[in-house]
């Protein structure tokens, strides 16, 4: 979840609802187990994952990604590939919860996944950080795959560049683009990349120079937050127009102001796994202000250390009784998170060290919750 890691993209793909298959978009995930490693103090799959999120929530429903993982059920199985969706399965905000509980285990089928992503699409992002652990040659797959849909691109995002690692092969053969991800500007070009290569667009903040607005429009000012918390929270706010056409995304703000023709609109607003959706009438020349109430808003603390007390780093996830998984952090000591109020089950792991809690959120108050776990061998 956006609010419990760093944001990692500045530009977000801003995906049309595909009419066919050239249109649709095939994310391959790289779940290995090496995605624990870290590039400059950050674990690879944390960049991963937040790049997959601030990707997914910024998109319409009517967006048609598919989503395929490698390495994350077994040890050591190069049949461990999964078809998390097919583009068009599912809504990217539905898709995003499921790729949330992904977590990094064994091999590293590229050959495999990418065979079966070309089969479901045109175009697809591989988002992985080493080189083929089973017995395939990933740039001759790709050749053998281009050779067949000259159409095909692939398009990848590399934690790695090393001389022995073939995702720079993979994607000039595919004729798709190479990014080297390193750090969070890194990543925003990669996607600016594939913005351009596959005719997508990138939301720009709104100017009163915008040539689609009227010389006499009116304003939408929006944000959202806790029925009793003033504080206004970051989230991402979907605009669309009367006939249901995606218009802008804003990304992780905590206010927006953006001037639009008089008329009918809704706008979608994304805070973690919540959506809350509102029709507004803008009429020229007058500011409409709406804000998004989240209900009441406690907050929860909770942490991990050894039997010596001593701070030690867990994967958390967290469920609520609605929607079941709700948002997770990985490899942290200790979390501090706004939440509605309600009742939430916490689970913690360290390798095969599985602990759970039971936890009630109150309003205006904090709820604290320690693991303890034996030491590690």
């Amino acid at each position: 979840m956006k609010r419990l890691t760093t944001l990692l993209l500045t530009t977000i793909l801003a995906l049309p609802a595909a009419a066919n298959a050239a249109d649709d978009l095939i994310i391959v995930l790289d779940a290995s187990n090496s995605m624990w490693a870290k590039i400059n103090d950050t674990h690879k799959i944390v960049f991963a994952r937040d790049a997959l999120s601030q990707l997914l929530t910024a998109q319409p429903d009517t967006a048609s990604i598919g989503l395929i993982s490698y390495g994350n059920r077994h040890k050591r199985d190069c049949q461990d590939i999964n078809t998390i969706a097919k583009p068009g399965d599912s809504t990217p905000s539905a898709l995003l919860k499921q790729a949330r509980e992904i977590m990094p285990h064994g091999g590293s089928p590229i050959s495999g996944a990418l065979r079966q992503a070309a089969t479901q699409g045109n175009t697809i992002l591989l988002i992985s950080d080493g080189t083929e652990s089973c017995d395939n040659d990933p740039c001759a797959t790709t050749q053998e795959l281009k050779s067949k849909n000259p159409d095909l691109r692939i398009h990848v995002m590399g934690f790695s560049d090393a001389a022995d690692s073939p995702l720079r092969c993979i994607a000039e053969r595919s004729g798709g683009s190479f990014t080297l991800a390193t750090d969070k500007t890194a990543i925003s070009n990669g996607l600016s990349k594939l913005t351009q290569s596959t005719g997508t667009s990138t939301p720009t903040p709104p100017t009163a120079a915008d040539s689609t607005i009227s010389k006499d429009p009116g304003t939408l000012e929006l944000s959202i937050g806790g029925s009793n918390d003033p504080e206004n929270l970051p989230a991402n706010f979907l605009i669309y127009d009367a006939a249901g056409q995606h218009l802008v995304t804003f990304t992780s703000k905590t206010t927006v102001s953006r001037p639009l023709q008089p008329g009918t609109y809704r706008i979608d607003a994304l805070w973690g796994e919540i959506k809350k959706t509102q029709t507004l009438e803008v009429t020229a020349g007058k500011t409409v202000t709406h804000r998004f109430d989240l209900g009441a808003l406690g907050v929860l603390t909770f942490n991990a250390v050894d039997t010596q007390q001593k701070p030690v780093d867990a994967n958390f996830s967290l469920y609520n009784d609605t929607n079941g998984y709700y948002a997770s952090a990985l490899l942290k000591n200790q979390v501090t998170e706004k939440l509605p109020v309600g009742t939430y089950k916490l689970k913690a792991t360290i390798n095969e060290q599985v602990q759970q809690a039971e936890l009630t959120i109150t309003a205006d108050k904090e709820t604290r919750h320690t693991f303890t776990f034996q030491p590690q061998p």
